[in-house]
């Protein structure tokens, strides 16, 4: 492979152009499966055709040549299979089921916490029962004086998990106590990817010396479902992390999304099918979010970044309803739950008639859909403390978060929660569809029913976000058919969208 990276960047060189860092990389990937040195003509024909005088290759002249790849074969062949006339005149049916705003109550100082944490053991014991393999659950104190003979379940909330060489011990606390269960090698696996408060069952026997042993370890996970589907064939687009106001906010192929949804560009089959936009967070940069963000900033006011959006999201047209919730850079309270951007900021946005403001983590239900869209923050503490997940793959960690049934289990961590007296963050119903932002990476992925969908980015990559190890995968925008959960990727970096 290197051998064929190789000989293609002589190429380049020879007929007197330069690969930047990206198209490199895409050499890279592709050069299994592709002629890189003929990738490299074809794209140095095209620059030539169109007179681009810029003597280097950018990753998107390449991609611009590429041959199709499947996935776009397939979705082309979806986009002929649906047809009818524009949703524009279709009426919208909405329905927000919940939103954290109104009833944000928080408590004070430690009781508060202890409350928090007690409506959240209800709520999951709640889930947890519903299980069939989880009847008959015990309390912790019940299991320490029940016969040390036969099997019993135990549910609890993570209270600590040790990893060691060879063996997974891990700690369960309910309203009655605590117990220590070291885990069998049968259930390593799942003791491993328990999160930290998150609630546990598990099948318990005792040693001869008294120890107790997790045989089997379940969350309360999601049950297998058969998602609500709208009858019409209606399009939701899914946008997260704009970050409108930081240096590499992308601000050119930004426009061309906006462009799009009004149809003065290419794909109009699928944008008169498009109903709702659905932003999950991270809608401006936001002041001092992390170490000297200053120098990455365009807008040094956050006044001046929300008149910025404002002027971008008045481009959408009306007949689209759009959804928008803050993420940890917008100027809300940053625990979790969090309420909806405040009015002084956002007045262009609460005064559209297309526009809802709400908190985070928020459902709705379009044309009988259930979304549930969470920012997505703790996937920090998930990814950095469950072996083999990581940033590139978010839909792994959003799964972890659906089989715990909870937003964000980990009290302590980098994710701040607030203590209210009812825990908001439970996923106390399934939904159709979980939608989330934060870690800048576009992935679709289906577990038990649920789509599971992480919609990227607006943003390049700052020096912070390469220190942390963020590569981004920006300007990459999902559509969904809630008819059939069809997810169809539009890159909007690419110029060679423009024109139809």
């Amino acid at each position: 492979m290197q051998s064929k990276v190789g000989e293609a960047i002589q190429e380049a060189l020879s007929k007197g152009y330069q690969i930047e860092p990206a198209a490199f990389r895409l050499l890279q990937d592709v050069a299994e499966s592709l002629d890189a040195v003929d990738l490299i003509n074809r794209a140095v024909e095209v620059k030539k055709a169109r007179n681009d005088s810029e003597n280097i290759l950018l990753k998107h002249d390449l991609e611009e040549v590429m041959p199709k790849q499947p996935e776009e074969i397939e979705q082309e062949a979806l986009l002929r299979r649906v047809e009818g006339p524009s949703v524009a005149d279709i009426e919208e049916e909405v329905e927000i089921l919940k939103d954290p705003t109104p009833v944000l109550n928080p408590a004070e100082g430690g009781e508060g916490f202890s409350v928090l944490f007690k409506s959240r053991f209800e709520k999951l014991l709640r889930i947890a029962s519903e299980r069939p393999d989880a009847h008959n659950i015990r309390r912790i104190d019940e299991v320490r004086s029940a016969p040390r003979e036969g099997g019993l379940k135990v549910a609890g909330l993570v209270l600590g998990r040790k990893i060691r060489r060879d063996q997974v011990e891990i700690q369960l606390e309910d309203p009655t106590g605590k117990l220590t269960l070291f885990v069998s090698d049968e259930a390593k696996r799942a003791g491993m990817e328990l999160l930290l408060d998150q609630l546990a069952i598990a099948d318990v026997e005792f040693s001869k010396r008294g120890a107790a042993i997790a045989r089997q370890i379940q969350s309360p996970d999601l049950p297998d479902h058969v998602p609500n589907q709208s009858s019409k064939h209606v399009y939701a687009v899914f946008l997260s992390d704009l970050h409108i106001g930081s240096k590499t906010f992308l601000g050119e192929a930004f426009q061309r999304l906006l462009l799009w949804l009004q149809a003065k560009l290419s794909d109009q089959t699928v944008v008169a099918r498009v109903k709702y936009v659905v932003i999950g967070g991270d809608v401006v940069d936001g002041i001092g979010v992390y170490p000297e963000q200053e120098s990455d900033l365009e807008e040094v006011d956050i006044h001046a970044q929300f008149a910025k959006a404002s002027q971008f999201i008045e481009q959408i047209p009306k007949h689209m309803k759009i959804f928008v919730c803050p993420g940890n850079h917008d100027p809300t309270r940053q625990a979790l739950p969090q309420p909806a951007i405040p009015r002084k900021y956002a007045e262009v946005f609460y005064a559209s008639s297309n526009v809802a403001m709400l908190g985070n983590p928020y459902w709705l239900r379009l044309h009988g859909v259930k979304i549930l869209v969470y920012h997505g923050r703790s996937l920090d503490d998930v990814v950095a403390t469950t072996p083999g997940l990581s940033f590139t793959k978010p839909a792994a960690a959003m799964k972890v978060l659906l089989k715990a049934r909870h937003l964000a289990p980990m009290f302590g961590g980098r994710t701040p929660i607030g203590p209210e007296p009812e825990d908001h963050l439970v996923i106390d119903e399934v939904p159709d569809v979980f939608h989330c932002g934060h870690v800048h990476t576009v992935e679709a992925a289906s577990y038990r029913g649920t789509l599971i969908l992480n919609s990227g980015t607006f943003q390049g990559q700052t020096k912070y976000q390469a220190n942390m190890g963020v590569v981004p995968t920006p300007g990459i925008v999902p559509v969904v058919d809630l008819a059939n959960f069809e997810v169809l990727l539009r890159d909007f970096t690419k110029p060679y969208f423009v024109g139809s």
